[in-house]
């Protein structure tokens, strides 16, 4: 079928006299996942403060004496002296996000009223203050490096290396016994909750249904999120008899209670 929509060239043909209508190929669009390359990273500061490390030294000083104290006016300068390394940071994030992927965080509970997931994506301000936390906490470690021999070269060459770890570092949970958080897991709730009220109740009455010990491994693994060792662990068996439970679980739902099985699977990639 021809589209009416697309332009029609007219053509003659060499043989003969006769003229046909022929339909322009429309151009192939292919959207493919943009890249974004990290831009350099030429100036780091503002040239204004006259001697940096010592200032340092001074706000080292101030924490050491009162550590629960802010760090004041000198280190408030010092952030203002860095304001374009604090710049190039702010670049990076679409080229941290494009390489790296998403990540999740806790929701607090404010932000879970009206949400079932216990976890949001990380935005650009939570970037911010990751990048400010550890200039921060840089700026501490440095005055207690006596060999460095300044501290922009010591931001210059560690600071996007400590960004890029602590940004992979958020996709592990904050309860070290679930699983590591993957693209889908801004759906998760603890314990889980399906979207549909009629799967969540499907699902448990279900799985009540199941012999105690099958039960309680399905729910704390699937559930709750638990890996298989954490979830031997709080049930109270060894890793393998924790296994066994759960295929002989999955064997019955798939045998008898397919969608509940589905459901149930579905949840691993969260």
């Amino acid at each position: 079928m021809i589209d009416l929509d697309l332009p029609l060239t007219l053509t003659a043909s060499a043989s003969d006299d006769r003229q046909c209508l022929q339909q322009e190929e429309p151009a192939l669009e292919i959207v493919l996942p943009q890249i974004f390359e990290q831009p350099p990273l030429k100036i780091l500061q503002r040239g204004k403060l006259s001697n940096i490390e010592a200032l340092v030294a001074s706000i080292h000083r101030s924490h050491t004496n009162n550590p629960e104290a802010p760090l004041g006016r000198d280190y408030q300068e010092l952030v203002n002296e860095f304001q374009p390394l604090f710049a190039w940071t702010s670049a990076c994030w679409d080229y941290l996000l494009s390489t790296q992927g998403c990540r999740f965080v806790a929701r607090n509970t404010h932000q879970k009223l009206g949400a079932r997931g216990d976890y949001r994506a990380v935005t650009e301000k939570d970037y911010s203050r990751l990048v400010h936390g550890l200039f921060r906490q840089g700026v501490l470690e440095f005055a207690q490096r006596p060999e460095e021999p300044s501290l922009s070269q010591w931001l210059r060459t560690h600071l996007w290396t400590q960004i890029l770890e602590a940004y992979r570092r958020m996709d592990q949970p904050s309860d070290p016994r679930q699983r590591v958080l993957t693209p889908y897991s801004y759906l998760r709730c603890v314990p889980y909750r399906f979207l549909n009220d009629f799967h969540e109740e499907l699902v448990h009455a279900t799985v009540r249904q199941l012999p105690e010990k099958i039960c309680r491994a399905l729910d704390v693994y699937f559930l709750q999120f638990h890996t298989e060792p954490a979830s031997s662990q709080v049930i109270g068996c060894s890793l393998e008899e924790c296994r066994d439970r759960l295929r002989q679980g999955l064997l019955s739902l798939l045998l008898h209670h397919r969608l509940v099985y589905c459901l149930l699977r579905q949840i691993e990639r969260y």
